[in-house]
């Protein structure tokens, strides 16, 4: 949270002024020696102010590039620190979510089937778990004792159950979407069961579950994270959405949305009654990753195809402004503490997901100036490498440490 500094008003004693000038040469030492306590007073709040905005900030991105199986760690400084290879645990790391104190991040591999547990202060691979082919996104849901994983391949959501006192991870239940009554009673409106990407409520009661993976496959379902049940769908004649997923900060509303090569579209639904509220466009093609800011003002989201974007109200949901250019094909992006930066992953010129035409010419990171929403710089830890294709990426703060 943001540090405020009160510094104490001036405060003006004419009889104290009255004194001084009466006084001649004995009253000016004085008046010296409070001004300078006051300069020296200004000077250890300005110092205390810069510490605690320091300490706020200090935070490290991790980076993924899916294409080499290598995690990137990305300092304040918009310098690469740490390269990890990935290799052994999990192929292809795709997205990541961190436990509420960020001790442990979880990241999935579509193309080995398995998601890695990842214990953040020494790096170390903990676990590997079998979710299932095409593990695409494992969410933390809030409380920290579980892990919800959507699993493309098998139309599945797989649990994962956390005992973080022991550094225990074990699989769970697994809810196959097909076979939920709610789902099963309407198969015919779901061309596709497969949950590609999901957001909880602040109380992880409903996680917010999109389906695709193309448009053509949308659709949204929202599960009870305590009975691993459905108690709500939306086909993709009500919700055309295949990607991201945000809770709002006051926790009242969910923003998805979808897209494809020629289209970007996005909704809010009320958290309270899982009921869509709002639908606009993207204002591009291929709407994809989201973020909010820190401060809870603006969410951020991205169209991979026509690499631009749009800042959000996330209150009255009006377009606040249009992201000319985020770099070539955004993909996911994350927003530092003190937002001044926004993060954002680019593909690579052979993608090794999503549709080709989402190909772009420099793999790595972007870097945004959150005030004025342009490109600050582009780190390319691996440049004129063709398997380079960057795709998942969070934030850790250090703070804490």
């Amino acid at each position: 949270m943001p540090i405020e500094t009160h510094r104490p008003h001036g405060t003006r004693h004419a009889r104290h002024a009255r004194r001084a000038s009466s006084r001649g040469r004995i009253a000016r030492p004085s008046a010296l020696l409070s001004v300078l306590l006051a300069m020296c007073t200004t000077a250890l709040v300005a110092l205390a102010g810069t510490a605690a905005a320091q300490e706020a900030a200090a935070y490290e991105v991790w980076a993924f590039d899916q294409g080499t199986n290598l995690l990137y760690v990305i300092d304040p400084e918009l310098q690469v620190t740490e390269t990890v290879d990935l290799g052994h645990a999990v192929d292809m790391p795709h997205m990541i979510d961190f436990t509420s104190d960020f001790a442990y991040a979880f990241v999935p591999g579509p193309a080995s089937g398995t998601t890695a547990v990842i214990r953040t202060e020494d790096r170390e691979v903990v676990a590997v778990l079998e979710t299932g082919p095409g593990s695409h996104y494992a969410g933390v849901v809030p409380g920290d004792e579980r892990v919800l994983v959507d699993v493309i391949g098998d139309g599945t959501i797989v649990e994962i159950t956390l005992d973080l006192e022991n550094e225990r991870f074990e699989i769970g239940r697994t809810l196959v979407l097909a076979d939920d009554p709610l789902i099963a009673d309407r198969i015919e409106e779901f061309p596709s069961t497969s949950p590609i990407c999901h957001d909880e409520t602040h109380d992880g009661r409903f996680a917010y579950v999109t389906l695709g993976p193309s448009l053509a496959d949308a659709g949204l379902v929202v599960v009870d994270t305590e009975t691993l049940e459905l108690v709500a769908v939306h086909p993709g004649s009500e919700v055309r959405s295949n990607c991201g997923t945000i809770v709002t900060p006051d926790g009242g509303h969910v923003v998805v949305n979808g897209g494809s090569v020629d289209e970007g579209v996005w909704y809010v639904l009320e958290t309270e009654g899982h009921t869509v509220v709002h639908q606009d466009d993207s204002r591009g093609t291929d709407a994809h990753g989201v973020a909010l800011t820190h401060a809870g003002d603006q969410l951020w989201m991205v169209n991979r195809a026509s690499s631009n974007g749009i800042v959000i109200d996330p209150v009255s949901f009006e377009v606040l402004h249009e992201i000319e250019w985020t770099g070539d094909s955004p993909d996911i992006l994350t927003i530092s503490p003190d937002d001044r930066y926004a993060f954002v992953t680019l593909r690579g010129p052979e993608p090794r997901s999503g549709p080709h035409a989402i190909a772009g010419d420099t793999p790595g990171v972007a870097v945004l100036d959150v005030a004025d929403r342009t490109v600050v710089t582009v780190l390319e830890p691996d440049a004129g490498n063709p398997a380079s294709d960057f795709h998942g990426i969070g934030l850790r703060p250090l703070s804490g440490d």
